[in-house]
């Protein structure tokens, strides 16, 4: 006898209140509807089918490969990372329509997991490629007060492993056993413009250049007449990144670890910002700038220096770079990299990119990738149907939480499918607002 779902006795507050779910069809997430419009509109996910390798027989599949890799993108977008989560979400009419396959029911999870175990080493650099490719087509048009330049934030973090996955290994910096992502992110936009999963021990430039190269040939080949700058720290400050970034005709500040050359170079600056200090007991910052040659360089580069002297201290900054214009300016433009944090905070915390779980590092790679291209597409419907709107400078998590976590009860007819959202819901103006906009969206010619 199946146990009946409900709470039988009430609550505590309210003695007559009883809670089941036989409440019929129903959504909680009514709002990806919004989001769904504006990938149809841009043909973002459509798109992606030519990318897959489907290697399964024909004969013997339900799901078009389409409608699993839809499925995956959407249930992360709507918070859902757990490949289990398909089980229940299969049925869910939201899910279904976003996908595109009716009222079928969505793939299972062992569906779901033969999808990212089964995916091809090709597939998926095709798919770290996408996120360059979306910004060229959809996100790049300067917006006024951007600068002219595309930014590429270089940056790495930690994705620490669990149990007997391929490829973990024990990272002394991070101590912990972990996976060590690379990301590629545009600095005015947010944009992810690539990413690819690299073992624990594998740090500084490796893997880089290869997932560089040809982001950097497509936007020249997109935008000619636009100047590109590299910005990262100083675990990638290598020979052969400053070597590629000026053959490439890149500007770049890349930090540089502190040495003994490089401090005798700054020595009597830092004395006098100690003087200075101790004079008038303020903070002082002084910069310089200097030509140095390491070891593994084939020639002298530019050295921007910065001198901090507080109570607590002397601070001293080094970066490496090809800009021109003053220490200070070099600087100031440098860090604002910062800003890279919050992006992979985003990635991290609210699309869940490090909820890389699989057994096998293949399927790591292609969830890695699943989850960039979720992160995009909602950078991309933040800046082109927010902007202006109360979420127009909102977290990814706050967009969710406010437009899409709607609940809708479902009526079907012979003709017509209605979302039926609650009628005293606050978020009402703001969805319509959104729904007006996505009407005048086209996509390029």
């Amino acid at each position: 006898m199946a146990t009946e779902c409900h709470i039988r006795s009430g609550f505590r507050f309210q003695r007559k209140l009883l809670v089941d779910f036989r409440g019929g069809e129903t959504t909680s997430d009514a709002g990806l509807l919004l989001l769904r419009e504006f990938d149809e509109s841009l043909g973002l996910t459509a798109g992606l089918q030519k990318l897959w390798i489907d290697e399964r027989d024909r004969r013997y599949t339900t799901h078009s490969a389409l409608e699993l890799l839809r499925q995956r993108i959407y249930q992360i977008a709507a918070g859902y990372e757990d490949a289990n989560d398909a089980n229940l979400l299969r049925h869910d009419a939201t899910m279904q329509t976003v996908v595109g396959n009716g009222a079928r029911a969505l793939a299972s999870q062992p569906t779901i997991s033969r999808l990212e175990n089964d995916a091809s080493w090709e597939s998926i650099r095709l798919f770290e490629r996408q996120g360059t490719e979306w910004f060229c087509r959809y996100a790049a048009k300067r917006r006024k007060g951007e600068p002219q330049e595309i930014i590429l934030d270089i940056d790495s973090t930690s994705d620490p492993t669990h149990g007997q996955q391929q490829l973990t290994f024990y990272n002394a910096h991070y101590d912990t056993y972990m996976y060590h992502p690379l990301l590629v992110f545009e600095g005015q936009t947010g944009g992810l413009l690539g990413s690819c999963l690299r073992p624990g021990d594998v740090g500084g430039i490796r893997q880089l250049l290869p997932l560089l190269r040809p982001m950097v040939r497509r936007l020249r080949a997109r935008f000619p007449h636009r100047t590109l700058a590299i910005r990262a720290d100083g675990d990638f400050a290598k020979a052969p990144l400053l070597d590629y970034a000026e053959y490439a005709q890149c500007l770049y500040a890349i930090g540089m670890p502190r040495n003994s050359k490089l401090e005798a170079h700054i020595a009597g600056l830092r004395a006098r910002a100690q003087r200075q200090w101790t004079q008038t007991g303020k903070p002082v910052r002084l910069f310089t700038s200097f030509f140095y040659k390491a070891g593994s360089w084939g020639h002298a580069r530019r050295i921007a220096a910065k001198v901090e002297y507080t109570a607590l201290g002397s601070n001293v900054r080094f970066v490496v770079t090809n800009r021109a214009g003053t220490a200070e300016a070099v600087f100031n433009w440098y860090e604002q990299r910062g800003q890279a944090e919050n992006f992979i905070k985003e990635l991290k915390r609210d699309i869940a990119a490090d909820r890389l779980s699989c057994s096998a590092y293949r399927a790591n790679a292609v969830r890695l990738q699943l989850h960039a291209l979720t992160y995009n597409l909602l950078v991309l419907f933040r800046r082109y149907v927010l902007a202006g709107t109360q979420l127009a400078h909102a977290t990814i998590d706050s967009v969710r939480l406010r437009l899409f976590k709607v609940g809708a009860r479902i009526r079907r007819s012979v003709r017509r499918l209605w979302f039926h959202i609650a009628t005293g819901w606050a978020g009402q103006p703001l969805f319509r607002e959104v729904s007006h906009r996505l009407a005048t969206i086209r996509g390029p010619s």
